[in-house]
């Protein structure tokens, strides 16, 4: 038969300073980042669009004569 300690041992516990990473700082540049091509990505898709319907219309000016038409109801 195995004989089994009965009492619990105690361990000393030490304490230890680990370094501290900044990373906020680099958080803060992928986010700038990620906004930044967002908002890259809307402005080429803005103009695309803008394009199309200057094409579509024939000029700048009939695509705001449409424009208003179209909000006016004339």
């Amino acid at each position: 038969m195995e004989e089994i300690a009965i009492c619990k041992t105690k361990s000393k516990v030490t304490t230890t300073v680990h370094a501290i990473e900044h990373t906020d700082s680099e958080l803060y540049k992928v986010g700038m980042y990620t906004t930044a091509a967002f908002a890259v990505g809307v402005g080429a898709w803005a103009m695309i669009c803008l394009s199309s319907g200057i094409l579509e219309n024939g000029s700048p000016i009939d695509l705001l004569k449409n424009l208003f038409q179209a909000i006016t109801g004339a």
